[in-house]
Protein backbone atom coordinates (compact mmCIF):
# COMPACT_ATOMS: atom_id res chain seq x y z
CA UNK A 1 0.00 0.00 0.00
CA UNK A 2 0.95 3.44 -0.95
CA UNK A 3 -0.01 6.40 0.54
CA UNK A 4 -1.34 7.90 -2.61
CA UNK A 5 -3.35 4.22 -3.64
CA UNK A 6 -7.35 3.54 -2.99
CA UNK A 7 -6.03 1.16 -0.65
CA UNK A 8 -4.25 2.96 1.62
CA UNK A 9 -7.16 5.50 1.75
CA UNK A 10 -9.71 2.77 2.40
CA UNK A 11 -7.31 1.33 5.12
CA UNK A 12 -6.80 4.60 6.94
CA UNK A 13 -10.48 5.41 7.05
CA UNK A 14 -11.22 1.80 8.74
CA UNK A 15 -8.69 2.42 11.11
CA UNK A 16 -9.34 6.34 11.95
CA UNK A 17 -13.02 5.05 12.90
CA UNK A 18 -11.88 2.50 14.78
CA UNK A 19 -9.20 4.69 16.46
CA UNK A 20 -12.38 7.33 17.24
CA UNK A 21 -14.23 4.88 19.11
CA UNK A 22 -11.47 4.26 20.91
CA UNK A 23 -10.90 7.61 22.01
CA UNK A 24 -9.93 7.36 25.90
CA UNK A 25 -8.61 4.29 25.56
CA UNK A 26 -5.20 4.11 25.71
CA UNK A 27 -3.68 0.91 25.65
CA UNK A 28 -6.82 -0.27 23.43
CA UNK A 29 -5.75 2.55 20.70
CA UNK A 30 -1.79 1.50 20.86
CA UNK A 31 -2.95 -2.00 20.04
CA UNK A 32 -4.82 -1.11 17.43
CA UNK A 33 -2.14 1.10 16.06
CA UNK A 34 0.35 -1.38 16.58
CA UNK A 35 -1.72 -4.12 14.68
CA UNK A 36 -2.41 -1.25 11.61
CA UNK A 37 1.50 -0.71 11.99
CA UNK A 38 2.25 -4.46 11.15
CA UNK A 39 -0.81 -4.98 8.96
CA UNK A 40 0.58 -2.21 6.67
CA UNK A 41 4.44 -3.42 6.37
CA UNK A 42 3.13 -7.06 6.17
CA UNK A 43 1.29 -5.64 2.76
CA UNK A 44 4.79 -5.65 1.20
CA UNK A 45 6.19 -9.00 2.49
CA UNK A 46 4.67 -10.66 5.46
CA UNK A 47 7.82 -12.44 6.21
CA UNK A 48 9.54 -9.24 6.82
CA UNK A 49 7.30 -8.70 9.90
CA UNK A 50 9.81 -11.14 11.80
CA UNK A 51 12.66 -9.17 10.78
CA UNK A 52 11.46 -5.79 12.33
CA UNK A 53 10.10 -7.72 15.49
CA UNK A 54 13.80 -9.31 15.99
CA UNK A 55 15.45 -5.41 15.44
CA UNK A 56 12.83 -4.08 17.82
CA UNK A 57 13.10 -7.01 20.78
CA UNK A 58 16.98 -6.64 20.47
CA UNK A 59 17.13 -3.02 21.05
CA UNK A 60 14.09 -3.27 23.85
CA UNK A 61 16.32 -5.46 25.84
CA UNK A 62 19.82 -3.93 25.27
CA UNK A 63 18.65 -0.84 26.03
CA UNK A 64 16.94 -1.64 29.19
CA UNK A 65 20.35 -3.53 29.87
CA UNK A 66 21.83 -0.31 29.11
CA UNK A 67 20.34 1.53 31.92
CA UNK A 68 20.98 -1.28 34.75
CA UNK A 69 24.67 -1.46 34.44
CA UNK A 70 27.44 0.76 35.17
CA UNK A 71 30.37 -1.26 34.16
CA UNK A 72 31.85 0.90 31.28
CA UNK A 73 33.32 -2.82 29.31
CA UNK A 74 30.12 -3.79 29.69
CA UNK A 75 28.11 -1.18 28.56
CA UNK A 76 30.03 -0.99 25.57
CA UNK A 77 29.73 -4.75 24.48
CA UNK A 78 25.31 -4.31 25.18
CA UNK A 79 25.93 -1.01 22.62
CA UNK A 80 28.25 -3.14 19.90
CA UNK A 81 25.37 -5.85 20.36
CA UNK A 82 22.78 -3.35 19.13
CA UNK A 83 25.07 -1.52 16.41
CA UNK A 84 25.83 -5.12 15.30
CA UNK A 85 22.72 -6.66 15.22
CA UNK A 86 21.17 -3.67 13.47
CA UNK A 87 24.18 -2.85 10.36
CA UNK A 88 24.62 -6.62 10.30
CA UNK A 89 20.57 -6.57 9.17
CA UNK A 90 21.18 -3.96 6.87
CA UNK A 91 24.34 -5.00 5.60
CA UNK A 92 23.29 -8.52 4.46
CA UNK A 93 20.07 -7.57 2.72
CA UNK A 94 21.45 -4.28 1.63
CA UNK A 95 24.81 -4.85 0.62
CA UNK A 96 25.92 -8.71 0.07
CA UNK A 97 25.04 -9.10 -3.43
CA UNK A 98 26.70 -5.83 -4.21
CA UNK A 99 29.69 -5.94 -2.27
CA UNK A 100 30.28 -9.66 -4.24
CA UNK A 101 29.44 -8.44 -7.57
CA UNK A 102 32.00 -5.76 -6.96
CA UNK A 103 34.87 -7.82 -5.94
CA UNK A 104 33.76 -10.02 -8.90
CA UNK A 105 34.33 -6.77 -10.77
CA UNK A 106 37.37 -5.66 -8.84
CA UNK A 107 39.16 -8.91 -10.02
CA UNK A 108 37.89 -9.37 -13.47
CA UNK A 109 40.16 -5.90 -13.79
CA UNK A 110 43.12 -7.47 -12.40
CA UNK A 111 42.83 -10.41 -14.67
CA UNK A 112 41.42 -13.07 -11.72
CA UNK A 113 38.49 -14.89 -13.27
CA UNK A 114 35.94 -15.44 -9.89
CA UNK A 115 32.55 -17.07 -9.57
CA UNK A 116 31.34 -16.19 -6.17
CA UNK A 117 27.83 -16.48 -5.14
CA UNK A 118 25.22 -14.03 -5.09
CA UNK A 119 22.32 -14.35 -3.32
CA UNK A 120 19.31 -12.21 -5.13
CA UNK A 121 18.59 -10.86 -1.94
CA UNK A 122 15.13 -9.14 -1.56
CA UNK A 123 15.34 -6.02 0.23
CA UNK A 124 13.24 -5.60 3.29
CA UNK A 125 10.99 -2.18 2.37
CA UNK A 126 12.15 0.72 5.39
CA UNK A 127 14.73 -1.30 6.82
CA UNK A 128 17.46 1.75 6.07
CA UNK A 129 14.87 4.07 8.06
CA UNK A 130 13.69 2.06 11.05
CA UNK A 131 17.49 0.12 11.91
CA UNK A 132 18.89 4.50 12.40
CA UNK A 133 15.87 4.48 14.69
CA UNK A 134 16.67 1.89 16.60
CA UNK A 135 20.63 2.48 16.59
CA UNK A 136 19.60 5.98 17.75
CA UNK A 137 17.76 4.48 20.53
CA UNK A 138 20.23 2.40 22.32
CA UNK A 139 23.35 4.71 21.68
CA UNK A 140 21.51 7.88 23.47
CA UNK A 141 20.84 5.51 26.38
CA UNK A 142 24.74 4.77 26.29
CA UNK A 143 25.04 8.54 26.28
CA UNK A 144 23.00 8.69 29.41
CA UNK A 145 21.04 10.82 26.91
CA UNK A 146 17.75 9.39 28.33
CA UNK A 147 16.40 6.60 30.16
CA UNK A 148 14.93 3.02 27.86
CA UNK A 149 11.58 2.90 27.89
CA UNK A 150 9.41 0.36 30.40
CA UNK A 151 7.15 -1.06 27.66
CA UNK A 152 7.59 -3.29 24.96
CA UNK A 153 4.06 -2.21 23.36
CA UNK A 154 5.29 1.48 23.55
CA UNK A 155 8.72 0.96 21.85
CA UNK A 156 7.61 -1.54 19.29
CA UNK A 157 4.83 1.33 18.00
CA UNK A 158 8.03 3.30 18.20
CA UNK A 159 9.62 1.43 15.55
CA UNK A 160 6.59 0.14 13.80
CA UNK A 161 4.77 3.60 13.98
CA UNK A 162 2.99 3.39 9.84
CA UNK A 163 3.28 6.42 8.97
CA UNK A 164 6.93 6.89 8.98
CA UNK A 165 8.00 3.26 8.78
CA UNK A 166 8.71 2.84 5.24
CA UNK A 167 10.44 6.15 4.48
CA UNK A 168 10.78 8.08 7.23
CA UNK A 169 11.29 10.87 9.17
CA UNK A 170 14.14 8.89 11.05
CA UNK A 171 12.34 10.03 14.33
CA UNK A 172 14.93 10.02 17.68
CA UNK A 173 13.15 8.22 20.35
CA UNK A 174 14.06 11.62 22.75
CA UNK A 175 11.07 12.75 20.78
CA UNK A 176 8.29 10.67 19.61
CA UNK A 177 8.95 7.91 22.50
CA UNK A 178 7.47 10.30 25.03
CA UNK A 179 4.65 10.99 22.66
CA UNK A 180 3.65 7.30 22.15
CA UNK A 181 3.94 6.75 26.02
CA UNK A 182 1.30 9.17 26.74
CA UNK A 183 -0.72 8.33 23.38
CA UNK A 184 -3.88 8.60 25.77
CA UNK A 185 -3.31 12.20 26.09
CA UNK A 186 -2.86 13.61 22.88
CA UNK A 187 -5.60 15.83 20.84
CA UNK A 188 -5.61 15.16 17.29
CA UNK A 189 -4.63 18.43 15.13
CA UNK A 190 -6.80 18.84 11.97
CA UNK A 191 -4.12 20.54 10.16
CA UNK A 192 -2.70 17.41 9.38
CA UNK A 193 -5.79 17.31 6.44
CA UNK A 194 -3.79 20.16 5.11
CA UNK A 195 -0.50 18.61 4.54
CA UNK A 196 -1.68 15.28 3.22
CA UNK A 197 -3.70 16.80 0.90
CA UNK A 198 -0.56 19.47 -0.53
CA UNK A 199 1.58 15.86 0.13
CA UNK A 200 -0.51 13.86 -2.06
CA UNK A 201 -0.43 16.65 -4.83
CA UNK A 202 3.54 17.26 -4.54
CA UNK A 203 3.54 13.04 -5.60
CA UNK A 204 0.60 12.52 -7.51
CA UNK A 205 0.37 16.12 -9.57
CA UNK A 206 4.02 16.80 -9.77
CA UNK A 207 6.32 13.73 -9.15
CA UNK A 208 4.50 11.44 -10.85
CA UNK A 209 3.85 13.29 -14.62
CA UNK A 210 7.47 14.66 -15.20
CA UNK A 211 8.83 10.86 -14.06
CA UNK A 212 8.13 10.22 -17.79
CA UNK A 213 10.56 12.81 -18.67
CA UNK A 214 13.22 11.41 -16.24
CA UNK A 215 12.65 8.20 -17.38
CA UNK A 216 13.43 9.56 -21.31
CA UNK A 217 16.50 11.37 -20.01
CA UNK A 218 18.12 8.90 -18.49
CA UNK A 219 17.18 5.58 -20.61
CA UNK A 220 20.20 6.70 -22.83
CA UNK A 221 21.78 9.52 -21.85
CA UNK A 222 24.56 8.92 -24.83
CA UNK A 223 21.87 9.21 -27.58
CA UNK A 224 20.47 12.30 -25.67
CA UNK A 225 21.55 16.17 -26.73
CA UNK A 226 23.23 18.02 -23.94
CA UNK A 227 20.49 20.83 -23.44
CA UNK A 228 17.57 17.55 -22.89
CA UNK A 229 20.11 16.23 -20.27
CA UNK A 230 20.00 19.71 -18.23
CA UNK A 231 16.11 19.58 -18.76
CA UNK A 232 15.44 15.86 -17.39
CA UNK A 233 18.28 16.35 -15.04
CA UNK A 234 15.91 19.98 -13.35
CA UNK A 235 12.65 17.73 -13.87
CA UNK A 236 14.62 15.07 -11.34
CA UNK A 237 15.71 17.21 -9.22
CA UNK A 238 11.74 17.98 -8.51
CA UNK A 239 10.18 14.55 -9.20
CA UNK A 240 12.84 13.24 -6.24
CA UNK A 241 11.94 16.26 -4.08
CA UNK A 242 7.99 16.31 -4.05
CA UNK A 243 8.35 12.54 -4.43
CA UNK A 244 9.80 12.26 -1.17
CA UNK A 245 9.16 15.70 0.27
CA UNK A 246 5.26 14.81 -0.74
CA UNK A 247 5.20 11.27 1.22
CA UNK A 248 6.93 12.61 4.57
CA UNK A 249 4.38 15.89 4.46
CA UNK A 250 2.06 13.11 4.48
CA UNK A 251 3.50 11.22 6.96
CA UNK A 252 3.26 13.98 9.48
CA UNK A 253 -0.50 14.59 8.24
CA UNK A 254 -1.01 11.25 9.41
CA UNK A 255 0.62 11.86 12.55
CA UNK A 256 -1.34 14.96 13.37
CA UNK A 257 -4.94 13.07 12.69
CA UNK A 258 -3.58 11.10 15.68
CA UNK A 259 -2.06 13.72 17.97
CA UNK A 260 1.46 12.68 17.32
CA UNK A 261 4.06 15.25 15.79
CA UNK A 262 6.58 14.72 13.77
CA UNK A 263 9.63 16.73 12.88
CA UNK A 264 9.58 18.54 9.32
CA UNK A 265 12.03 16.70 6.93
CA UNK A 266 11.92 19.40 4.35
CA UNK A 267 12.58 23.15 4.15
CA UNK A 268 12.43 24.04 0.92
CA UNK A 269 16.12 22.83 0.17
CA UNK A 270 16.79 24.60 -3.46
CA UNK A 271 16.29 27.43 -1.96
CA UNK A 272 20.13 26.99 -0.07
CA UNK A 273 23.04 28.83 -1.08
CA UNK A 274 25.80 26.10 -0.11
CA UNK A 275 26.10 22.78 0.92
CA UNK A 276 25.72 23.26 4.25
CA UNK A 277 22.86 25.00 4.28
CA UNK A 278 21.13 22.12 1.78
CA UNK A 279 21.91 19.72 4.07
CA UNK A 280 19.39 21.51 7.16
CA UNK A 281 16.67 21.82 4.65
CA UNK A 282 17.12 18.52 2.50
CA UNK A 283 15.95 14.95 4.47
CA UNK A 284 16.98 16.85 7.98
CA UNK A 285 16.19 13.44 9.56
CA UNK A 286 18.84 11.97 7.83
CA UNK A 287 21.56 14.76 7.99
CA UNK A 288 21.08 15.29 11.78
CA UNK A 289 21.73 11.23 12.05
CA UNK A 290 24.51 11.38 10.35
CA UNK A 291 25.90 14.68 12.05
CA UNK A 292 24.97 13.40 15.38
CA UNK A 293 26.22 9.62 15.43
CA UNK A 294 28.60 9.54 12.24
CA UNK A 295 30.87 12.73 11.94
CA UNK A 296 30.83 13.97 15.28
CA UNK A 297 32.21 10.89 16.88
CA UNK A 298 35.07 10.77 14.00
CA UNK A 299 35.43 14.12 15.34
CA UNK A 300 33.70 16.81 13.23
CA UNK A 301 35.55 20.15 12.97
CA UNK A 302 37.46 19.92 16.23
CA UNK A 303 40.92 18.63 14.90
CA UNK A 304 43.01 19.99 11.31
CA UNK A 305 41.61 21.50 8.33
CA UNK A 306 42.38 17.66 7.29
CA UNK A 307 40.65 15.79 9.31
CA UNK A 308 37.92 18.01 9.25
CA UNK A 309 37.78 17.45 5.66
CA UNK A 310 37.99 13.76 5.87
CA UNK A 311 35.20 13.59 8.59
CA UNK A 312 32.98 15.52 5.99
CA UNK A 313 34.09 13.34 2.98
CA UNK A 314 33.86 10.27 5.13
CA UNK A 315 30.53 10.92 6.56
CA UNK A 316 29.12 11.94 2.95
CA UNK A 317 30.76 8.52 1.26
CA UNK A 318 28.54 6.54 3.58
CA UNK A 319 25.36 8.65 3.20
CA UNK A 320 25.44 8.08 -0.38
CA UNK A 321 25.99 4.49 0.22
CA UNK A 322 23.10 4.22 2.94
CA UNK A 323 20.72 5.69 -0.11
CA UNK A 324 21.50 2.26 -2.31
CA UNK A 325 23.70 -0.15 -3.21
CA UNK A 326 25.71 0.99 -6.06
CA UNK A 327 28.99 3.09 -6.81
CA UNK A 328 26.59 6.12 -8.62
CA UNK A 329 25.16 6.72 -4.70
CA UNK A 330 29.07 6.49 -3.75
CA UNK A 331 29.63 9.11 -5.93
CA UNK A 332 26.74 11.19 -5.17
CA UNK A 333 28.33 11.52 -1.59
CA UNK A 334 31.55 12.10 -2.23
CA UNK A 335 30.65 14.86 -4.81
CA UNK A 336 28.60 16.22 -1.71
CA UNK A 337 31.65 15.94 0.33
CA UNK A 338 33.34 17.62 -2.20
CA UNK A 339 31.63 20.78 -2.10
CA UNK A 340 31.22 20.72 1.86
CA UNK A 341 34.84 21.15 1.56
CA UNK A 342 34.54 23.26 -1.20
CA UNK A 343 32.63 25.88 1.01
CA UNK A 344 33.91 25.55 3.93
CA UNK A 345 37.23 28.18 3.85
CA UNK A 346 36.93 31.27 5.91
CA UNK A 347 37.58 33.76 3.02
CA UNK A 348 34.52 32.72 1.57
CA UNK A 349 32.05 33.03 4.28
CA UNK A 350 33.72 36.68 4.93
CA UNK A 351 32.82 37.26 1.57
CA UNK A 352 29.12 36.24 1.74
CA UNK A 353 28.87 38.33 4.97
CA UNK A 354 30.12 40.96 3.40
CA UNK A 355 27.43 40.82 0.55
CA UNK A 356 24.89 40.09 2.82
CA UNK A 357 25.38 43.24 4.98
CA UNK A 358 25.14 45.67 2.35
CA UNK A 359 20.93 45.81 1.75
CA UNK A 360 20.94 47.04 -1.90
CA UNK A 361 23.39 43.64 -3.06
CA UNK A 362 21.46 40.97 -0.27
CA UNK A 363 18.87 39.82 -2.21
CA UNK A 364 20.53 39.62 -5.58
CA UNK A 365 23.50 37.64 -4.86
CA UNK A 366 21.78 35.44 -2.65
CA UNK A 367 19.37 35.27 -5.79
CA UNK A 368 22.54 34.65 -7.74
CA UNK A 369 24.01 32.11 -5.09
CA UNK A 370 21.24 29.90 -4.91
CA UNK A 371 21.08 29.85 -8.44
CA UNK A 372 24.25 28.83 -8.69
CA UNK A 373 24.32 26.06 -6.06
CA UNK A 374 21.17 24.84 -7.59
CA UNK A 375 23.08 23.51 -10.75
CA UNK A 376 25.79 21.98 -8.46
CA UNK A 377 23.06 20.50 -6.93
CA UNK A 378 21.91 19.37 -10.02
CA UNK A 379 25.24 17.88 -11.13
CA UNK A 380 24.97 15.73 -7.99
CA UNK A 381 21.46 14.60 -9.19
CA UNK A 382 22.74 12.85 -12.29
CA UNK A 383 24.97 11.04 -10.83
CA UNK A 384 21.99 9.83 -8.20
CA UNK A 385 19.71 8.83 -11.24
CA UNK A 386 22.24 7.23 -13.26
CA UNK A 387 21.72 3.64 -14.06
CA UNK A 388 25.83 3.00 -13.65
CA UNK A 389 29.17 4.22 -12.89
CA UNK A 390 29.64 4.43 -17.06
CA UNK A 391 26.34 6.36 -17.23
CA UNK A 392 27.84 8.76 -14.51
CA UNK A 393 30.65 9.83 -16.78
CA UNK A 394 28.14 9.90 -20.05
CA UNK A 395 25.89 12.59 -18.30
CA UNK A 396 28.53 14.99 -16.74
CA UNK A 397 30.23 14.74 -20.16
CA UNK A 398 26.85 15.64 -21.93
CA UNK A 399 25.56 17.87 -19.65
CA UNK A 400 29.39 20.26 -19.14
CA UNK A 401 30.33 19.71 -22.87
CA UNK A 402 28.39 23.12 -24.25
CA UNK A 403 30.55 23.34 -27.46
CA UNK A 404 28.58 19.70 -28.50
CA UNK A 405 25.42 21.43 -27.80
CA UNK A 406 23.34 20.87 -31.15
CA UNK A 407 20.70 23.21 -30.19
CA UNK A 408 19.11 23.04 -33.90
CA UNK A 409 19.03 19.49 -33.60
CA UNK A 410 17.45 19.55 -30.52
CA UNK A 411 14.46 22.12 -31.42
CA UNK A 412 14.10 19.93 -34.50
CA UNK A 413 13.70 16.87 -32.77
CA UNK A 414 11.29 18.32 -29.99
CA UNK A 415 9.29 19.54 -33.09
CA UNK A 416 9.05 16.17 -34.66
CA UNK A 417 7.78 14.06 -32.16
CA UNK A 418 5.02 16.62 -31.26
CA UNK A 419 6.08 16.64 -27.90
CA UNK A 420 6.40 20.58 -26.94
CA UNK A 421 3.00 20.98 -25.47
CA UNK A 422 4.03 18.33 -23.21
CA UNK A 423 7.44 19.51 -22.65
CA UNK A 424 6.03 23.08 -21.95
CA UNK A 425 3.67 21.93 -19.47
CA UNK A 426 6.95 19.75 -17.76
CA UNK A 427 8.49 22.99 -17.87
CA UNK A 428 6.18 25.18 -15.83
CA UNK A 429 5.75 22.12 -12.98
CA UNK A 430 9.67 22.44 -12.88
CA UNK A 431 10.01 26.24 -13.22
CA UNK A 432 6.89 26.88 -10.36
CA UNK A 433 8.49 24.18 -7.95
CA UNK A 434 12.23 25.43 -8.07
CA UNK A 435 11.03 28.91 -8.19
CA UNK A 436 8.43 28.72 -5.30
CA UNK A 437 11.27 27.54 -3.50
CA UNK A 438 13.99 30.49 -3.98
CA UNK A 439 11.20 33.05 -3.89
CA UNK A 440 9.64 31.71 -0.53
CA UNK A 441 11.97 29.74 1.61
CA UNK A 442 9.86 28.10 3.96
CA UNK A 443 8.50 24.14 4.32
CA UNK A 444 4.83 22.48 4.38
CA UNK A 445 4.66 22.95 7.76
CA UNK A 446 4.93 26.89 7.16
CA UNK A 447 2.58 26.59 4.41
CA UNK A 448 -0.33 24.72 5.45
CA UNK A 449 0.47 26.89 9.48
CA UNK A 450 -0.80 30.03 7.53
CA UNK A 451 -3.75 28.49 5.23
CA UNK A 452 -4.92 27.04 9.00
CA UNK A 453 -5.32 30.55 9.69
CA UNK A 454 -7.40 31.65 7.09
CA UNK A 455 -11.36 30.48 7.34
CA UNK A 456 -12.63 27.82 7.72
CA UNK A 457 -14.20 27.29 4.31
CA UNK A 458 -11.03 28.65 2.80
CA UNK A 459 -9.04 26.26 4.81
CA UNK A 460 -12.07 23.18 3.09
CA UNK A 461 -11.81 24.69 -0.38
CA UNK A 462 -8.28 24.37 -0.41
CA UNK A 463 -7.88 20.61 0.69
CA UNK A 464 -10.72 19.70 -1.79
CA UNK A 465 -9.13 21.06 -4.85
CA UNK A 466 -5.89 19.78 -3.67
CA UNK A 467 -7.50 16.30 -3.29
CA UNK A 468 -9.98 16.69 -6.96
CA UNK A 469 -6.25 17.96 -8.40
CA UNK A 470 -4.88 14.38 -7.63
CA UNK A 471 -7.71 12.34 -8.85
CA UNK A 472 -8.07 14.16 -12.02
CA UNK A 473 -3.79 13.82 -12.67
CA UNK A 474 -2.85 11.04 -10.81
CA UNK A 475 -1.63 8.07 -13.01
CA UNK A 476 -4.02 5.14 -13.08
CA UNK A 477 -0.82 2.86 -11.60
CA UNK A 478 0.93 5.69 -9.34
CA UNK A 479 4.31 4.39 -9.38
CA UNK A 480 5.73 3.57 -5.56
CA UNK A 481 7.34 6.56 -3.85
CA UNK A 482 11.33 6.69 -4.69
CA UNK A 483 12.41 6.41 -1.38
CA UNK A 484 10.82 2.87 -0.70
CA UNK A 485 13.89 1.51 -2.57
CA UNK A 486 16.39 2.77 0.29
Amino acid sequence: MIFTSPQFAVFFVLFFWLWIALRGRGDARKWLLLAASYLFYGSWNAKFLLLILGSTAVDFYVGRALAATEDARRRKRLLWVSVGVNLGALGFFKYFDFFVKSAVDALAALGVEAHLPTLQILLPVGISFYTFQTMSYTIDIYRREMAPTRRFLDFALYVAFFPQLVAGPIERAKHLLPQIVDLAGRRPDMSGLGLIALGCFKKAVIADNIAELVELTYADPGSTYGPALWIGTYAFAVQIYCDFSGYSDIAVGLSRLLGLDLIQNFKAPYAAAGPSELWRRWHISLSSWLRDYLYIPLGGNRGSSFATSRNLVLTMLLGGLWHGAAWNYVLWGAWHGFLLMAFRPAWMHRLVARWDARPWTRWSTRLVRRLVFFHLVCLGWALFRAGSLADCWTLWAGMLDVTAWDWSAFTAGVVASGAGGWLALCGGLIVATIGAQMIWPVGSNAVVERLWRAPEAVRFAVVVLLIYACMLAAPEQPPPFIYFQF
